[in-house]
């Protein structure tokens, strides 16, 4: 008989990626981040208010995961929540971080006590959702991300998924909306556990 399986995002679900960010642009760059609306393109700014240019964003995230993804802690609940279901399920993070940091993040998951299979990808995460179920054969699958165009991703791909919206992150749970395609919104872990518990034993 197959277990259950939790598919998760990380930044923002698992591990904090805001302060962390907000300390790397300061400190390496001399940058802020205005969290005026849910969008990292364009909120990050220089010292005079002026928004750094949209191209210089995708070398800013990448220097903050290499050399910084080790100052990045779980979210409050995550370690606990994810070692309970880790019994009888079998957990993957599904992340949108490129290639050559998946390693990383795999060895950084598991120093802080989350010791699951990683893969990194790009875009939208419906179909890796629907390879991972082609893999796996679950008898049950939960998706987990912070962000609504993902759940409508998963819907289209795999709508018999139960997909749960979760921003772990206080900074970010007024500005992110409702995801429409999600089953259920919880944005802290020991309710989302209760949550994940009785989806699979229904």
């Amino acid at each position: 008989m197959t277990r259950p399986l939790i598919i998760s995002d990380c930044d923002g679900v698992l591990l904090e990626f805001i302060a962390p960010f907000i300390a790397y642009l300061d400190s390496a760059h001399g940058l802020t981040l205005r969290l005026d609306s849910f969008a990292l393109t364009g909120n990050v700014r220089h010292a005079d208010g002026t928004p750094v240019a949209p191209e210089r964003f995708p070398p800013l995230l990448d220097g903050f995961f290499t050399t910084h993804m080790n100052t990045q802690m779980p979210v409050p609940g995550a370690v606990h929540a994810l070692a309970t279901l880790a019994r009888d399920c079998d957990i993957v993070v599904l992340t949108n971080i490129a290639d050559h940091h998946a390693q990383v993040r795999t060895a950084e998951l598991a120093r802080l006590g989350m010791p699951f299979r990683v893969i990194g990808n790009h875009g939208p995460k419906g179909a890796p959702i629907k390879a991972l179920l082609d893999e796996f054969q679950p008898s049950r699958a939960v998706f987990i991300d912070d962000l609504p165009p993902h759940h409508t991703s998963a819907r289209g791909q795999v709508p018999h998924v139960h997909r749960l919206h979760m921003v772990a992150e206080h900074a970010l749970r007024t500005l992110i909306p409702a995801a429409p395609d999600a089953d259920a919104r919880i944005d802290d872990w020991p309710d989302a556990l209760v949550h994940i518990q009785t989806i699979l034993k229904g």
